[in-house]
């Protein structure tokens, strides 16, 4: 049996909790992913997740999940992979779950690799592209750009996005690539590779990190729609930011849940070389930071 779900709250009242519970008292988890399958369709370079086994949740199995989620306090919810959109229960494909996540969570996304049609009702959608065409189809290990392309522009989805992870391969056409995408998505986020249990080679060095950021600044304030706040993007430079990783639920397929860092029971865990800018856009802003602030609202609400 499903717990009654609660109407999805306006914004005073969303305002009101937060206030409560995240900037006075940071004592509840309020931004979680929840893995809904390790299937893929794709065999990423930078990807862990596609080697892993673990059946997916029924539909009741991940309702009871997002209700666990809700009740720990997470108030905003995102669906991953894998390819969250592959997830099947019988005749139930992800979009029931979005709709039942969407009847109590402030905001509800997803990340997709993009090579299906874009078309699941979540109120933020996320295509993961991490270069122009020869570089992104090297990096997925299939020429799948031209499709994913395609997609975007059949898509009539109000809020996509753009998620573009930076590594040392594609760090020379970020800005190239920040520019194309900026004419077919609503706004683009970018995150930094993590070298999963070690692995280096895609690892982008302080120094260029650095270098890249303040052109991706420029290109900002120039007006290519880059949603990440200054703040963050400054942060990310030598992270020279204060994680708050309890405002942060992961749950996996297998509906275990862990409070704390994305790679808790994942990876090796190496603060100092983090590039996750969700958690620096949620913990500066949980800090009163007033452009994480405002990049919150922008990016979900």
């Amino acid at each position: 049996m499903l717990n009654p779900t609660p109407t999805r709250p306006g914004r005073l009242a969303q305002a009101g909790y937060v206030l409560q519970n995240y900037l006075l008292t940071r004592r509840k988890p309020f931004l979680a992913s929840f893995k809904l399958t390790y299937n893929c369709n794709l065999r990423c370079q930078q990807c862990p997740f596609f080697a892993l086994e673990s059946p997916g949740p029924s539909f009741e199995q991940a309702c009871r999940i997002l209700d666990s989620l809700y009740e720990r306090g997470n108030r905003m919810v995102i669906f991953e992979g894998g390819e969250p959109l592959l997830w099947r229960d019988g005749s139930r494909r992800p979009h029931d779950l979005v709709g039942y996540a969407r009847q109590r969570f402030f905001s509800v996304g997803m990340t997709t690799n993009g090579t299906l049609p874009l078309d699941v009702p979540t109120d933020v959608l996320w295509v993961s592209i991490d270069g122009l065409r020869e570089t992104h189809n090297a990096l997925r290990g299939a020429n799948i750009f031209d499709q994913v392309i395609a997609n975007v522009h059949a898509s009539a989805h109000p809020r996509l996005f753009a998620h573009v992870t930076v590594n040392a391969v594609n760090a020379r056409e970020i800005p190239d690539l920040l520019t194309y995408l900026n004419t077919m998505f609503r706004g683009i986020t970018l995150q930094f590779y993590y070298p999963f249990n070690h692995k280096d080679d895609l690892f982008l060095d302080f120094e260029r990190r650095e270098k890249l950021l303040d052109e991706v600044i420029q290109l900002k304030q120039s007006g290519v729609r880059v949603l990440n706040s200054n703040a963050a993007l400054q942060a990310l430079k030598r992270n020279s930011w204060t994680c708050r990783d309890t405002l942060i639920d992961n749950a996996n397929p297998d509906g275990s849940l862990q409070q704390g860092c994305y790679l808790k029971g994942r990876a090796d865990i190496d603060c100092p070389r983090c590039g996750f800018s969700p958690h620096t856009e949620v913990s500066l802003a949980c800090q009163g930071n007033l452009q994480a602030i405002q990049a919150g609202l922008r990016i979900f609400m």
